[in-house]
C-alpha cells in the first residue's frame, strides 16, 4: 500500500475535516514561436515531468474500417525516429533514463514523458522525432503486426477486456463510443504505411496540441526546448469527423458470456452525469459514498462485509465529452453471480429512496479531498497528467485549486435529492463474464 494511502486512511479514521495543503501555481506560458503550456514549479527533486496530447485525435475518431489505427501508430513511432533505428531509440532513453510513452486514447492521442532536469533537452529531442520524423519501414511495422496478433490473443483471455468490449457495445450501439481502441485483427492487418503517416500528419499539429509541464526547470529554458524541437509541427489538422453526445441508453440490457474461470468478472454502467452540469461535484460526493471508498464504501459493506459474496466491488462517474456513464465492477463467484446482480441492484434503489447519512457525506467529502492532495497533487507525474486532461476536455484549471472548497461547499440535501434522480436501478447495464453465463 502506498503511503499517501495510509496517510489517507489515518486521517479518515480520525474524521478530520482536511483541507488540501497542496496549492497550485499554475502558469500560462506563450513561446516565442507560438506554442502554449502549462507550467507548474516544483524543485523538490531535479525531475520534470512533460504530457503532450493531441485533441481530437482519439480512436472515436477513426474510420471503421481502420479501427486501431491510433493503438497502431502508437507503437509504429516507438520503432525508430530520427537518426536512430528500434534498437537505438530505446538505447537512448534507457541510457538518460528517460520514460516515454504513447497512449492512444478515447478522445486524444497523448505522450507523457518523465526525466531527470539535466536530460530534459535530450529527451524533448527524442519525443520530437517520434512524432515528427518516426522511420515507418517495413521492419518495424512487421515487428508491430506481430506484436498485435500476440496482443490479440491475450485480449482473447482477459475477461475484463471481453466484459468492457460487450458493455460499450450495449450501451452505445452504433456511437463510436462503443468502438475497440485496438480494432480488430482484420483492421489492424489493414492498416498501410500510407495510413499511419496520414494519422501523424492529420493528427500532431500545433492547432490541436495541448502542454503540460511540471518540475524542476524554467518556464524560459522549457519555452526555448519547445520552440526549437515541436515549432515545425504542422500549423493546423485536417478536418476531423462529428462525433454527436450520447448520454440516454435506453431499457437496460444484460449479456452473459461463458469463460472457464474461477471467478465471474461482472461490469455495470447506467446513465452518468457531465462535468458542466451544476449537479457534478454533488454527484462525485453520491458516487464516492455508494462505490468509491474502497472498504468504506456503501457498495463494499453490503456485498462484501454483510453478503460475504465478493472481495471487490467499485462504481465511479465517468465524465466525458460525448457521454457520461457511471459505471462499476465486481468479480464473484460464478454461483453467486446472480445475487451479487441484485444486490447492486437493491443498493442502487435503496439509496435512491434513502439517501445517505450525515456520517458518510462527511467521510465522501473527506475521502475526495484527501484523494487530490494526496494522490492527484502528491508528484509530478500526477499534476502534469491532471493539467492535461483539464486541457484535453477544456476544462477550467482554476477548479484544481477550488476544489476543496467547492467539495466543502457540497449539501447533503442536495446530494440526496440527486441521489432521486440520478440513480436508476431497473435501467442498469450488465455483462458478466464467467462460468455461469446465464442472462439475468
Amino acid at each position: 500500500m502506498r503511503v499517501s494511502k495510509l496517510l489517507f486512511l489515518l486521517f479518515f479514521c480520525l474524521g478530520f475535516n482536511l483541507q488540501a495543503s497542496s496549492h497550485l501555481n499554475i502558469e500560462e506560458v506563450n513561446t516565442n514561436k507560438g506554442l502554449k503550456f502549462l507550467f507548474v514549479k516544483n524543485r523538490d527533486l531535479p525531475k520534470v515531468s512533460l504530457n503532450i496530447s493531441f485533441k481530437d485525435a482519439g480512436y472515436v475518431y477513426e474510420s471503421a474500417e481502420k479501427q486501431g489505427l491510433a493503438w497502431f501508430t502508437s507503437l509504429v513511432i516507438q520503432e525508430g525516429a530520427g537518426k536512430n533505428d528500434a534498437k537505438d531509440f530505446v538505447k537512448k532513453l534507457e541510457d538518460k533514463g528517460i520514460s516515454l510513452n504513447f497512449i492512444p486514447g478515447l478522445e486524444a492521442f497523448r505522450v507523457s514523458l518523465n526525466t531527470l532536469s539535466e536530460n530534459l533537452e535530450d529527451a524533448i529531442s527524442l519525443l520530437s522525432d517520434a512524432i515528427m520524423r518516426p522511420k515507418v519501414d517495413p521492419k518495424g511495422l512487421n515487428r508491430v503486426f506481430e506484436k498485435a496478433k500476440v496482443n490479440f490473443n491475450n485480449f482473447e483471455k482477459d475477461p475484463y477486456f471481453i466484459a468492457a468490449k460487450e458493455l460499450d457495445t450495449l450501451l452505445f450501439k452504433k456511437h463510436p463510443y462503443s468502438r475497440d481502441p485496438y480494432g480488430t485483427l482484420d483492421t489492424i492487418m489493414s492498416i498501410t504505411r500510407d495510413d499511419v503517416l496520414t494519422y501523424i500528419k492529420r493528427s500532431f499539429t500545433k492547432d490541436n496540441i495541448v502542454i503540460s509541464i511540471v518540475g524542476c526547470a524554467t518556464k524560459e529554458e522549457v519555452s526555448t526546448l519547445l520552440d526549437k524541437y515541436l515549432s515545425k509541427l504542422p500549423s493546423k489538422r485536417s478536418k476531423i469527423r462529428k462525433v454527436s453526445v450520447k448520454n440516454e441508453f435506453g431499457p437496460a440490457e444484460n449479456k452473459s458470456v461463458f469463460m472457464d474461470i474461477p471467478q465471474s468478472v461482472i461490469l455495470f454502467a447506467q446513465r452518468g452525469i457531465a462535468y458542466e452540469d451544476p449537479n457534478y461535484y454533488n454527484a462525485s460526493v453520491l458516487i464516492n459514498a455508494l462505490g468509491g471508498m474502497s472498504l468504506n464504501s456503501i457498495l463494499m459493506k453490503e456485498l462484501r462485509q454483510n453478503l460475504g459474496i465478493t472481495y471487490g466491488v467499485s462504481a465511479r462517474n465517468v465524465p466525458n465529452k460525448h457521454g457520461n456513464i457511471i459505471s462499476g465492477f465486481m468479480s464473484t463467484d460464478s454461483s453467486t453471480a446472480s445475487k451479487a446482480i441484485s444486490a447492486v441492484k437493491d443498493t442502487f434503489r435503496r439509496i435512491k429512496e434513502e439517501g445517505i447519512d450525515e456520517q458518510l457525506f462527511k467521510d465522501a467529502k473527506i475521502s475526495l479531498v484527501n484523494d487530490l492532495t494526496f494522490f492527484f497533487l502528491s508528484n509530478n507525474v500526477s499534476i502534469a497528467m491532471l493539467l492535461d486532461d483539464m486541457q484535453i476536455n477544456d476544462r477550467d484549471v482554476s477548479r484544481i485549486n477550488n476544489y476543496v472548497n467547492t467539495i466543502n461547499d457540497v449539501k447533503l440535501e442536495e446530494v440526496n435529492k440527486l441521489a432521486n434522480s440520478l440513480l436508476n436501478p431497473e435501467n442498469l447495464f450488465f455483462v458478466e463474464v464467467g462460468r455461469s453465463a446465464q442472462g439475468q
